[in-house]
């Protein structure tokens, strides 16, 4: 009986420490997806030595990078700038300040910068140890 006493004594403590205490945390999903963004479905991973990279990448105004291509999935947040992608079959997307992109996975592509201001992004690689991160065409 003593027990469930102090028990009681001590959850009551708790809620009344507790009570009124706020928190200002805030989780959005920016993207859960099972495909890159030209609806490619990834494929069952299977990764023996699995290694994640994360990059921040800044591309300049009118720049554009070379045709290449991602063995591995990786995502883009934009954290700043537009950003156009285009395909080597000439599809594209263009992305603004906070959107996230599904990269495409073994299709060459491209990303040129077609905003007024330099575009940056975050970019987060999952795959194989030692694989490379991008191959140029």
């Amino acid at each position: 009986m003593k027990k469930a006493i102090k028990f009681a004594a001590m959850l009551f403590i708790i809620i009344l420490c507790t009570a009124g205490v706020s928190y200002s945390a805030e989780k959005q999903v920016l993207l859960k997806t099972t495909s890159t963004w030209d609806n490619a479905q990834y494929k069952k991973l299977k990764i023996k030595n699995p290694e994640a990279t994360v990059l921040k990448i800044v591309i300049g105004v009118n720049e554009e990078l070379p045709m290449h291509k991602h063995d591995l999935v990786n995502i883009a947040y934009v954290k700043k700038g537009t950003l156009t992608v285009i395909t080597d079959d000439n599809k594209e997307i263009t992305l603004h300040e906070g959107e996230v992109l599904p990269e495409l996975v073994g299709k060459y592509h491209y990303g040129k910068n077609t905003g007024k201001e330099p575009v940056e992004l975050i970019v987060f690689y999952l795959g194989q140890k030692g694989t490379p991160l991008s191959v140029n065409k």
